[in-house]
């Protein structure tokens, strides 16, 4: 089996042999000896020319070569010598891989320059059959001479050259003509007037000599090889770099920056990569997805052989009739992933079932084994999932070590998208009204599903804060109240105080100074108590804080030099923090015991000033019920200011709850201002990911839905109607946004919980409520009914919800547009599909994703192919000859059914080969047919 991968190539190279080599050259027999010289001889000529072959080989690796052509004017004296370096490098390193093909630069009647490519493998004896039908001469005596003679023009046309080598039966398909299309030389086929050879050749690439690229072809030429132009060609013709390397340094070898994707050293295989050039011919380095499934085999069972497959990092196609098992082999592929239809089985898709109990009964109840290779920025890494593990995935890492993990977390380190048969037209058909975004999202770039899943949870998560900080409003309001009550009472209990103190008889004056004494005494208490509890406060949060900073990051470094300064400054800062808030700590623990032995004499001191005064009420005498009286009522005014002090002190400690409640407001519209921005900018990618498939159209307020349902909360059991609450909703909204709407409700039933809270205060009577009473209803029923209902749940309900955005889609086909939910199911599911190739991720895997698309669409199926290959791995089992040949698979594996009733791989490998051209054409739906369009478009 052979994969088509990417070789860097240079298909134009000479060797010294070369009239116009410049440099050095090795010996030839036709070189004069100096005076007092030997003569060379051929034993020499041998010797230098097999040394100038090793050198070659190594500058060809130096320069990452890994397939090249060596093409010297008629003819091919040097090809062996270095065919038999290439091999003795091979035998002598088990890694080395470099291939060479077989060539003649031919020079055709006008003047007019192509290059005949060989495959690897044909034997010496048909290039010289290859010469000798085109009028080459073979002259054996020159064989040894240091450089090859005159170039002699060949008789017939360039465009004939094919015509005349197919007459050796053995050669046809075994070599490849490239014609010179280069820019600005004497022979190009690109001349002016020389359209007509050019139409009638039945050539499928050309070549430029110097490193010229497409890109440095004038628009005129680029013209000619579009294939655009009906004088010159009816099929596009891509212009291969050569580097025409020809210098005994070697300077330019290499230099023409060509990569060609290829599965065997064959002219075939280079044919296929012209045919292909969109997705096989690069002139700048390929780039591969950073994660893609290597191999797989599967052990035990009852449906495929115990076997395993190498799989390409690009397009992969399952083929094989109906009932090999196609869906099998990907179902088993999925179930190593992760993510087959027994692991996160899919509510929407009808076959899921039966696929789930095909893996259960065919691979897991016989104790069967799946096993992956995995690439994943360039390590490998192996899941198994088999029964000793109870089918868990055991990952084995680059560095040996092996971990057994859950299915979810497999899926977070190798992040697959998984269709089985037929699920795109389901999703497709069902991916209407609300559920569009979220369901399309899954085919664009899936950053965007986990953004859109993050927004949403931030929405969710600040909505939760809005609830939080308007309970805990609400607490607050409960203890303001309470502190209300206190600093009444306080008052009036002062009040009586004073009245009662001005019915007793006038004082002494050293009564009044004790008496004045313990006034202010029993004030300062009230403050000396708010101070110890802020000392106690200051205490916590400071040993908190030190609590949750105490670890020291550690920051040591195999790379110690490199680290030292950066680890060094923090210790020092960490150190000087540890340090300095210990030594706080440990001051103020001293500093708060001597506080605490200073309150302790305070304390004696009250207590004196208060027996002070008792005595002194005493001394008043026959007023003893009234001192009595004054004594209590000075106590519960004491208490009662410590009890004021307590409550400012617990609502300093809580902060300014409206502040709070306000913030977390604004962080709530803020996070449904960005996802309403985000909705755009998704929709905008839908558009552009499905090639204009598809449109759409976004309304940033156009799902009301939310505030509808809070509404519903918030008027439950009140008696108002759903459709008249509704419709007076919508009717408001043509004079406000929604956003505005919101926000007065909010504000509305936030004035109403606080009034519920504080109305047996009589604080004020209930609040107007215009909008709740112009939605909800205006009776006084439903009025009553509102305040009496009214709690944290119905007004949290109103200030969280949200008008979302909509978005309305519309299938595009051709200047036809109609609604998504209108269209075909196959319409749907290419405009999904087109996605889906637009992205770059991890593999993708569709069971027969033709589905129900016609020929047009798949049309556009395979040129999206080409580029999506390069973006992530591609695996697809199909019927349709069209996507696997002119997608242009760099594997394609045929089941077929064993003698033994189990599936097998027969065969697997490129298109390059024959046959698997063959099993396509014979097995494939529309095979013949496929590649018969291709030779009319390409002209083979």
């Amino acid at each position: 089996m052979s994969i088509a991968y990417w070789r860097k190539c240079d298909f134009q190279v000479h060797s010294p042999r070369d009239p116009n080599w410049v440099g050095l050259r090795p010996a030839g027999i036709d070189e004069k000896a100096d005076e007092g010289e030997e003569a060379v001889t051929p034993e020499t000529v041998e010797k230098e020319r097999a040394t100038w072959a090793e050198n070659f080989v190594d500058q060809c690796i130096a320069k990452g070569l890994e397939a090249i052509a060596l093409t010297d004017h008629h003819e091919m004296i040097m090809v062996p010598y270095v065919q038999e370096a290439i091999q003795t490098r091979k035998e002598r390193e088990e890694d080395f891989d470099l291939w060479l093909f077989p060539g003649m630069e031919l020079t055709a009647k006008g003047g007019r320059q192509c290059l005949l490519i060989f495959d690897a493998a044909l034997s010496q004896e048909w290039w010289d059959n290859a010469r000798a039908k085109l009028g080459i001469a073979v002259t054996s005596g020159a064989r040894l001479n240091s450089k090859a003679g005159r170039v002699e023009q060949l008789s017939c046309a360039y465009p004939d050259i094919a015509k005349e080598l197919d007459e050796h039966k053995a050669l046809r398909g075994r070599y490849i003509i490239l014609p010179n299309v280069s820019q600005g030389n004497d022979h190009t086929v690109l001349t002016n007037a020389a359209h007509a050879d050019f139409l009638r050749m039945s050539y499928v690439g050309g070549y430029l000599d110097k490193s010229q690229t497409i890109n440095t072809l004038s628009s005129r030429n680029r013209d000619r090889l579009s294939g655009n132009n009906k004088m010159w060609s009816r099929r596009e013709i891509y212009p291969m770099p050569t580097s025409d390397s020809r210098s005994d340094d070697f300077g330019s070898l290499g230099s023409n920056d060509c990569w060609i994707k290829l599965a065997e050293p064959t002219a075939e295989a280079i044919r296929q990569a012209f045919l292909s050039h969109h997705s096989r011919i690069r002139i700048d380095p390929p780039k591969l997805s950073s994660l893609y499934i290597k191999k797989m085999a599967v052990n035990g069972s009852i449906i495929l052989k115990t076997d395993s497959l190498d799989i390409s990092p690009e397009f992969n196609a399952i083929i094989g009739g109906r009932g090999t098992g196609k869906s099998t082999f990907i179902e088993y592929l999925t179930f190593g992933l992760g993510c087959s239809s027994l692991d996160s089985p899919s509510p929407r898709y009808s076959g899921g079932e039966r696929l789930s109990k095909l893996v259960r009964d065919t691979l897991v109840s016989q104790e069967g084994c799946v096993d992956l290779e995995i690439i994943q920025d360039n390590a490998t890494f192996r899941v198994v999932r088999e029964h000793t593990t109870e089918y868990q995935p055991r990952i084995t890492y680059p560095n040996g070590s092996e971990e057994q993990v859950e299915i979810g977390e497999l899926r977070r380190l190798f992040p697959a998208v998984v269709y089985s048969q037929g699920e795109l037209g389901e999703i497709g058909k069902q991916t209407q009204g609300q559920t569009d975004l979220t369901d399309l999202l899954q085919f664009v770039d899936p950053s965007y599903k986990r953004a859109q899943e993050k927004l949403l949870e931030a929405i969710d998560s600040s909505g939760k804060g809005v609830s939080a900080a308007i309970e805990e409003l609400v607490d607050q309001w409960g203890t303001l109240a309470k502190l209300n009550q206190q600093t009444l009472h306080n008052r009036a209990e002062t009040q009586r105080f004073s009245a009662l103190q001005a019915t007793l008889p006038k004082l002494s004056p050293e009564d009044k100074k004790t008496m004045k004494y313990y006034d202010a005494a029993r004030r300062f208490e009230g403050s000396r108590l708010g101070a110890s509890q802020h000392a106690d406060r200051v205490l916590r949060q400071l040993d908190a804080l030190y609590l949750g900073l105490a670890e020291e990051h550690d920051l040591t470094s195999s790379i110690e030099d490199d680290v030292e300064e950066l680890r060094d400054h923090y210790h020092d800062f960490y150190t000087t923090f540890e340090t300095g808030v210990e030594a706080v700590r440990r001051e103020l623990r001293v500093k708060r015991s001597a506080l605490a032995v200073a309150e302790s004499n305070w304390t004696q001191k009250l207590e004196l000033a208060r027996a002070e005064r008792d005595k002194a009420f005493e001394r008043l005498g026959r007023h003893q019920e009234a001192t009595d009286q004054l004594i209590k009522l000075q106590e519960s005014i004491a208490e009662s200011a410590n009890e004021i002090t307590e409550i400012q002190s617990q609502l300093n400690d809580e902060g300014d709850m409206q502040r709070v409640l306000e913030e977390a407001k604004s962080q709530h519209k803020e996070n449904v201002r960005e996802y309403r921005a985000q909705t755009k900018s998704w929709a905008a990618g839908i558009e552009s990911l499905s090639k204009g498939k598809i449109r759409a159209d976004v309304t940033t307020e156009g799902d009301k839905s939310r505030i509808i349902n809070a509404l519903t909360i918030f008027a439950s059991g009140t008696g108002s109607q759903e459709q008249q609450r509704e419709r007076r909703f919508i009717e408001m909204l043509e004079d406000q946004g929604a956003d505005s709407i919101v926000e007065g409700l909010t504000n509305e039933c936030l004035a109403l919980l606080e009034w519920r809270q504080r109305q047996h205060l009589n604080v004020r009577s209930r609040p107007r409520c215009l909008l709740l009473d112009n939605i909800v209803g205006k009776t006084k029923h439903i009025q009553d009914a509102i305040a009496s209902r009214l709690d944290l749940v119905r007004v949290s309900a109103i200030a969280t919800a949200a008008a979302m955005p909509s978005i309305e889609l519309y299938y595009r086909d051709e200047h036809r547009e109609i609604s998504f939910e209108k269209a075909s199911e196959g319409q749907r599911a290419a405009a999904l599909l087109l996605m889906l190739l637009e992205q770059q991720g991890g593999p993708l895997v569709i069971d027969q994703p033709e589905g129900d698309l016609d020929n047009k669409i798949i049309t556009s199926l395979t040129e999206s192919l080409h580029h999506a290959k390069g973006k992530r791995q591609l695996i697809f089992a199909s019927h349709n000859a069209n996507i696997v040949v002119n997608g242009s698979a760099e594997l394609v594996a045929n089941l077929e059914l064993a003698e033994d009733g189990k599936r097998e791989f027969v065969p697997t490998g490129a298109i390059d080969e024959n046959d698997v051209r063959e099993v396509i054409t014979s097995t494939m739906e529309g095979g013949e047919k496929a590649f018969r369009d291709r030779m009319e478009k390409y002209g083979y």
